[in-house]
């Protein structure tokens, strides 16, 4: 009889900071189509556009040589920055504070402690190999087993939806959107009428 394969380690800091940000760009995009030309508008399409290239990369994995210890902090301190500077442009002149503007500098500094909290941790599993610890968790924000895991990951994911559509809903995007069920689309000569709902 051969041995059991040994369990693979299912990633979920990486996944999880991903949803964060990907969320925090979501909602600054959909903010800045009512916030321009305000500079609070510039800076949520700015960040916004950047949070979502920076989301897919860190799903699709990065590069090694990339995720040093210093990249992950620098990202974290941007993130962060990016988020109280969002919310002092909130208060400015042509700004507004709303769910939207909480949600994105929320979800921003969720993002930037668990960035920073991943930082730590790698810089002093580096310091100090040997006592890094052996079980179920690894340092690398990941677990052995996938039922936990998915668990987590679901749960963050609804987490991170929560704040981001609540976040949406306060911008114009939002206050023009349409309830799901409610679209129709318009008559087409020489077919039917076609409507959804009741």
């Amino acid at each position: 009889m051969s041995a059991p394969a040994p369990a693979t380690a299912v990633p979920l800091a990486r996944p999880l900071l991903a949803f964060t940000v990907l969320g925090a760009g979501i909602v600054g995009l959909g903010m800045a189509r009512g916030a321009l030309p305000a500079a609070q508008g510039w800076l949520a399409l700015v960040t916004g556009a950047v949070e979502l290239v920076a989301a897919v990369v860190a799903l699709r994995g990065v590069p090694r040589r990339a995720a040093t210890d210093a990249a992950t902090l620098a990202a974290a301190g941007t993130l962060a920055g990016a988020g109280v500077l969002g919310v002092v442009l909130a208060f400015a002149p042509g700004g507004r504070f709303g769910a939207a503007a909480a949600a994105a500098a929320g979800l921003q500094l969720a993002a930037a402690a668990g960035l920073g909290a991943l930082g730590r941790h790698r810089a002093a599993r580096h310091r100090s190999p040997a006592a890094q610890p052996r079980g179920r968790a690894s340092v690398a924000g990941a677990v052995r087993r996938p039922g936990p895991a998915l668990v987590i990951l679901f749960a963050g994911a609804v987490a991170v939806s929560t704040v981001a559509t609540a976040g949406l809903a306060d911008t114009e995007a939002g206050a023009h959107a349409v309830p799901h069920g409610e679209h129709h689309l318009p008559d087409l000569p020489g077919l039917p009428a076609h409507h959804h709902g009741p």
